[in-house]
């Protein structure tokens, strides 16, 4: 049995399946997703459908899968993109996107010491502190209120860490650094603007260049920019398909890279 990390999609089904095949993928192999399973693709309801109906897997939200759940709302003012209405007008449209209220924003693994989020871990945390955010966030995502709590999510503050942020405040801190992280400002805070790869963004600390409280392997996308990097403890997997670029699968129990293919 493998674990087969796999970067971010982006609704591109078909290319999916080709990595699957070249990767050897077989029924007793567990599949982890690094997040942004939609929008940009062709065919992110095909993504869905597929990922749903694994047995063995493992996918933590991204800011895009967050995007359709609240589109998907349809808050007044909010408008739909190409992507989501494909998917809503689907058979099973509203139910693809409703599961993905299930899946966690961490994913941690005693056995290989290794944590996946879709932007990283906020360095600041412990992994029990990452652990209780996302736990909090499920919490809100599957409960009765969860349309409130969408209504809300979206915005870029508070930026800052502090043990007393409540409420929102905390849920809004926790996707935004689950979810969009890359950059921190010189006072540990989170910059959700800039998007260039680190050597070319003067000024900013890329979030991985500060000293972890996790010691364990992390895996996350979100960075097309940064592209692929998968040597020691700090794994990139978004290669930028949905930009031309890889998508990539990574062998998680062996820290190595699997395949990739091209979009070009």
């Amino acid at each position: 049995m493998a674990i087969l990390a796999i970067g971010d999609v982006h609704g591109h089904f078909e290319a999916l399946l080709r990595l699957l095949d070249k990767a050897g993928y077989g029924d007793g192999d567990e599949l982890w997703f690094v997040g942004d399973l939609v929008n940009r693709g062709p065919d992110s309801a095909g993504v869905l459908r597929f990922v749903h109906g694994l047995a063995r897997k493992r996918v933590v939200l991204g800011n895009h899968d967050f995007s359709i759940l609240v589109q998907a709302q349809r808050f007044p003012g909010n408008r739909l993109q190409a992507s989501t209405l494909e998917v809503l007008q689907a058979d099973d449209g509203e139910e693809l996107i409703d599961g993905l209220r299930q899946f966690p924003l961490l994913h941690a693994d005693a056995r290989l010491q290794t944590v996946m989020s879709h932007a990283g871990l906020f360095p600041q945390w412990t992994l029990e502190q990452g652990q209780a955010a996302s736990d909090a966030v499920s919490a809100q995502l599957r409960g009765g209120d969860y349309r409130d709590f969408l209504r809300e999510i979206f915005g870029d503050w508070p930026n800052q860490w502090s043990l007393a942020l409540q409420g929102m405040d905390y849920w809004r801190f926790a996707v935004n650094a689950f979810c969009r992280m890359r950059y921190l400002n010189a006072d540990g805070s989170l910059n959700l603007e800039a998007k260039d790869k680190p050597k070319e963004t003067k000024g900013l600390q890329p979030w991985f260049s500060v000293a972890q409280t996790c010691g364990w392997r992390q895996l996350f996308g979100h960075w097309a920019s940064l592209g692929l990097r998968t040597e020691g403890n700090i794994v990139c997997l978004d290669g930028g398909y949905a930009w031309g670029g890889q998508l990539a699968a990574y062998d998680v129990e062996n820290h190595r890279l699997a395949v990739t293919i091209s979009a070009k």
